[in-house]
């Protein structure tokens, strides 16, 4: 079969490897769709602690089930499915909590076991134990399914938010995550939505989401701009999806009384430090939320919601590229050309689902 085998810093090449064959309690599953993660492009351009070369990455796949181990009752082939890609042990406090993605001996896929970028990947027994095999809706093809994955870690960023009727949410990043994100808060019913962003051709990219405000920070400064939309009440949720010390602050400092921030996106490694005034913090009651990853049970809600059409997948999906030229994909992601970037390993397995999505770009 073909796999984009990575095997070292900016070295990523498509090769033909030996089919997975499958053991007990084991799936083996036909990749339709693996969009590519920020987290896979950094992997690809500085390396990661957690990955060993030569693997598989590809976290974010849909796919349909072609031969099952011995012991498997739920799943048959044919069935089309998602993934969630962190295995936690099953018994620790975190697992048994509904946090698997908190697991200390958490496992994922991509990580340790070969990923998406391929015609075939093969999900270990552990992972079907832990019920992080999910079905595909009927109504939803493997270009939109693929997104499951991301959405199920903005899911994850906002359960503990609890988001109101009514509340006022800003969110600073206007890449897909920041757009899931406003999406999501919308679906759990935000009054109003603001989008921040340092780049005014993101912004402007976003501007058919149809949110309350765009806020371009090259242009003007973003806590004055919220003062000035909310009556200087700051808004009730604000989420940052940037990675940079000063969106987080930023974050913070357009927070209302009893504001919820959401820190999703981590800093650099080697600037993990954040200086804020705690007594903003203080007197006004703000909470401060970090994130990470995702649990089976919100990669379900993810897929539920697409379904749904609470999230519009074929807004966010906007490249496709097929697995030869997994390379160009990873340059359009570095680039932020569009939104979501999947990779197809059969362009012909797909052909339904692209004429689904009719503004989707080819190559």
């Amino acid at each position: 079969m073909k796999a984009a085998i990575y095997r070292d810093i900016n070295d990523i090449s498509v090769e033909n490897i030996e089919k997975p064959s499958v053991g007990n309690g084991e799936l083996l599953v036909k990749v339709k769709a693996c969009a590519i993660c920020g987290g896979d492009l950094r992997t690809f351009k500085h390396g990661h602690n957690s990955i060993k070369p030569p693997i598989v990455l590809g976290h974010e796949f849909a796919g349909a089930i072609v031969e099952t181990g011995e012991g498997i009752e739920r799943y048959h082939t044919g069935n089309r499915v998602i993934v969630a890609p962190g295995i936690g042990c099953g018994s620790c406090s975190y697992c048994l909590s509904g946090h698997q993605n908190l697991c200390p001996t958490r496992k994922t896929i991509a990580h340790i076991y070969n990923g998406g970028f391929a015609e075939y990947v093969k999900i270990p027994a552990n992972a079907v134990r832990a019920g992080n095999v999910n079905f595909i809706p009927d109504e939803v093809d493997y270009l939109s399914a693929s997104l499951a994955e991301p959405l199920a870690c903005v899911i994850n960023g906002q359960e503990a938010m609890n988001i109101q009727l009514g509340d006022t949410v800003a969110v600073i990043g206007a890449g897909p995550i920041g757009l899931m994100h406003a999406e999501l808060a919308r679906a759990h019913g935000a009054g109003k939505v603001f989008l921040i962003n340092r780049s005014g051709k993101r912004l402007e990219g976003a501007k058919n989401f149809k949110y309350d405000a765009y806020i371009d920070t090259s242009k003007e400064d973003a806590a004055t701009k919220i003062m000035d939309l909310t009556e200087g009440l700051g808004v009730n949720a604000a989420i940052v999806t940037a990675g940079s010390a000063d969106a987080q602050n930023m974050g913070i400092r357009i927070s209302g009384k009893m504001g919820k921030v959401c820190l999703f996106a981590g800093l650099p490694k080697d600037k993990p430090l954040l200086n804020f005034d705690v007594n903003f913090i203080h007197y006004r009651q703000i909470t401060l939320y970090g994130t990470f990853s995702s649990a089976p049970r919100h990669n379900a809600l993810a897929i539920e919601m697409i379904r749904s059409k609470k999230i519009d997948a074929d807004k966010l999906l906007t490249h496709i590229v097929a697995l030869d030229d997994i390379c160009r994909g990873m340059e359009l992601v570095e680039k932020r050309a569009g939104l979501r970037v999947a990779v197809i390993p059969d362009m012909r397995a797909v052909d339904e689902d692209i004429k689904k999505h009719k503004n989707i770009i080819v190559g």
